[in-house]
């Protein structure tokens, strides 16, 4: 049964609704309709980066920085997002809220909004009794052209259903491993779910990698995701057999990344080395080159050349001193932690 306008109002004090930006306060005579309450879209989004697909296999490793395969973007109460065609924004509702421990929760889209091609949730419409946060939305765009949005702009709606008794537990309840109490709204905590967890445990059975990563993982410690992610492609090209004994295996992962250290320098080096005989010869050209029309147009793809290697040029010195690598240093570290 959906609750009507009238009884929405008598749950406004257990809905707690919370508006943490100043001028953008809850206004229930504006936002509660005959049998729902408009709510408006926040300022954070996180928009997803292009790499490895998500393998549910590797919940372990996730945890170290599960939102790495995602960037978080905050804009300006005056400012807009621009979803292409085809893309996703994970985005939230921008009122914290409660839902009443005898209710359910149902967040649906607008029809205005459904018109033109904007989807605003993917199948996670339902909440939980007693769950609070700010409600994660799936901004889609299945129109053919771009469409902006912008904060507090009225994007979906919250519908109360009443359920026929109170649940014996709450969502929150230890015992449920609930993942998303005071839900900041972002990227999903899959690796938390238990029923994720059952079929990693039947898959290790089969697959006795994970369960070696997992062993060495003890080891190694805290790292960064990068040299988290590095570790994972090295075992999984390595046999059981190769792997199975953990100091062997962190030895033979500590030569890996120096073998890449050197590799690195060595291409950051030689662009720079590149560069810098480039322009010797640009400069060369323009000094002999200007007088003789054959020698300056044959010098016009050197000029190209050192545009594009100067890019790569500034770049390689961020890129030096931002990359990290796993040593030998790291494990003596992790074994006195």
């Amino acid at each position: 049964m959906y609750l009507s306008d009238k009884d929405i109002k008598l749950k406004l004090e257990e809905l707690n609704f919370d508006c943490n930006q100043v001028g953008h306060p809850f206004n229930q005579d504006e936002q509660i309709q005959p049998c729902s309450i408009d709510v408006r879209l926040d300022n954070v989004f996180w928009k997803s980066k292009k790499g490895k697909p998500f393998d549910f296999r590797k919940s372990k490793l996730l945890e170290l920085k599960p939102r790495r395969y995602w960037e978080k973007i905050v804009i300006q109460p005056d400012d807009f997002i621009t979803i292409e065609p085809g893309e996703m924004f994970l985005g939230r509702i921008y009122e914290v809220f409660t839902i009443p421990s005898d209710c359910a929760g149902k967040i649906e889209g607008r029809s205005s909004f459904s018109r033109i091609g904007l989807g605003i949730q993917i199948g996670s419409d339902f909440i939980n009794p007693s769950w609070r946060g700010h409600m994660p939305l799936q901004l889609v765009n299945y129109n053919k052209n771009p469409i902006r949005v912008f904060p507090y702009i009225h994007i979906c709606q919250l519908i109360l259903v009443q359920l026929t008794s109170v649940p014996d537990r709450q969502y929150g309840v230890t015992e449920l491993q609930s993942k998303y109490m005071e839900d900041d709204g972002g990227p999903s905590y899959w690796w938390r779910d238990k029923r994720i967890k059952k079929l990693q445990e039947d898959f290790i059975k089969k697959n006795v990698n994970i369960q070696i990563q997992e062993r060495v993982f003890e080891k190694i410690g805290i790292q960064e995701p990068e040299i988290i992610e590095r570790f994972e492609n090295f075992i999984e090209k390595k046999s059981n057999a190769d792997i199975a004994n953990v100091e062997v295996a962190l030895g033979a992962f500590v030569k890996s990344e120096r073998k890449l250290e050197v590799k690195n320098q060595f291409m950051v080096r030689g662009i720079q080395v590149m560069f810098t005989v480039c322009v010797s010869l640009s400069l060369f050209s323009i000094k002999f080159g200007i007088d003789d029309k054959n020698i300056f147009l044959w010098c016009i793809p050197l000029y190209l050349i050192n545009l594009v290697l100067a890019y790569f040029f500034f770049k390689s010195f961020f890129y030096k001193t931002s990359q990290k690598y796993f040593t030998q240093d790291d494990i003596e570290k992790a074994k006195n932690e």
